[in-house]
């Protein structure tokens, strides 16, 4: 593992000292006191079987029980099929997944959780910092593999993603919520410093409800990490946290097991909270975030599973029709997905151990000696991975 460098110290002191219009300074944002564990359609039951004959006994279970079947859909890149019920009046989330378990063994029935954006405005602490910070090589690589994008619909016509290839699909019903966020990240990865030739498979999984902030259900992840498994995509970028659910663990497992590499925002529910998800599983490398100097955002969750930190305070993006400042674990997450992008020894790699253990080997170290639960290996660095 790399030390790092003292020179972004001497970057602070170039800094802006005024917000941008419209920004709040990052400082003033109040921990939040519970991390929202809430879903999406409160009297939603979803179950994934494995096979014909699985399926068939659910649906005569939920038939028996006074189920309202809403949608049944064929996950065929997972092996899964995904059925989705309206549960009977009075009946809890706790009740459904123990009797439906019960009566189809083969099943795996959770609640439909619901998933937030890992990202708010930010103020201008420091200028361009990022690229240098990583040490990210002039003229930035090539990229390796296809990258598929778990997030809000992209404004594929945004300036910021003029090299960039872009592939969407939507997995839900309803408005969707407003395609700022998904195009910030993928402007982070299309940047041409940073990655050149990039083709991006962006699954849009965020509503917009008539009141409160985007949301995406656990349902729909599920259905995004089903389609990129087929397009043959190796890495997948999700700047998005929430709480624990075994439909999207199931999912996960299997999109792993076919070499999908996720790579996820640890969430910014603060430094007390437990592991969010899908950072919080084994099988996806957890990204936190930290400034120019080096020090860990305030608001990021910690913890045994960080695996590697990037540059995520007040980082500068030419989106939205002018420059902004954003600050959030949510923003760092891309910058480690462009840097295993552009690696030819992660495009190889044969599971997300092996591209974690790429990560360690290249890492600088922020904090204690080797892994750590604030910064994981330390801060991932670009430097010297083209291969070309």
């Amino acid at each position: 593992m790399f030390q790092i460098a003292p020179l972004f110290r001497g970057l602070a002191a170039i800094g802006l000292g005024f917000a941008l219009l419209g920004c709040v300074p990052s400082q003033e944002q109040a921990l939040p006191s519970a991390v929202r564990a809430d879903v999406v359609g409160p009297q939603k039951i979803i179950a994934l079987v494995p096979d014909p004959e699985s399926a068939a006994q659910m649906r005569q279970a939920t038939r028996s029980a006074g189920y309202q079947e809403l949608d049944v859909t064929r996950l065929g890149d997972l092996d899964l099929t995904m059925l989705t019920y309206r549960m009977p009046d009075g009946v809890t989330g706790a009740q459904a997944i123990a009797a439906l378990e019960a009566a189809v063994p083969t099943s795996t029935v959770g609640v439909n959780h619901a998933y937030r954006l890992q990202q708010q405005q930010g103020a201008a602490q420091a200028l361009d910092y990022a690229d240098t910070m990583m040490r990210w090589s002039e003229g930035g690589c090539a990229a390796r593999v296809p990258i598929g994008l778990i997030d809000t619909a992209i404004d594929a016509t945004s300036p910021a993603l003029a090299g960039a290839e872009v592939i969407t699909r939507a997995f839900f019903e309803g408005p969707s919520a407003k395609t700022t966020h998904g195009t910030d990240v993928a402007a982070v990865l299309a940047n041409p410093d940073r990655l050149r030739g990039v083709r991006i498979y962006g699954a849009n999984v965020f509503g917009q409800p008539e009141a409160g902030d985007p949301v995406a259900g656990a349902d729909a992840l599920v259905r995004a990490l089903d389609w990129l498994s087929g397009e043959e995509v190796r890495l997948v970028n999700l700047a998005l946290a929430g709480p624990y659910n075994k439909l999207l663990n199931l999912a996960v497992d299997r999109a792993a097991a076919r070499g999908l590499i996720l790579v996820a925002a640890v969430g910014n529910e603060g430094p007390t909270v437990d592991p969010l998800y899908p950072a919080g599983f084994e099988e996806v490398i957890a990204v936190t975030a930290v400034d120019v100097e080096g020090r860990i955002y305030r608001n990021a969750v910690r913890g045994p599973h960080v695996d590697v930190a990037a540059p995520g305070v007040d980082v500068m993006l030419p989106t939205a029709g002018r420059l902004r400042f954003v600050t959030g674990t949510s923003i760092a997450t891309p910058f480690v997905t462009a840097r295993l992008a552009a690696d030819p020894a992660v495009a190889a790699a044969r599971n997300v151990s092996e591209a974690r253990s790429r990560l360690a080997e290249t890492s600088a170290e922020l904090g204690p000696e080797g892994r750590d639960t604030v910064f994981g290996y330390g801060l991932a660095l670009a430097e010297n991975i083209c291969g070309e």
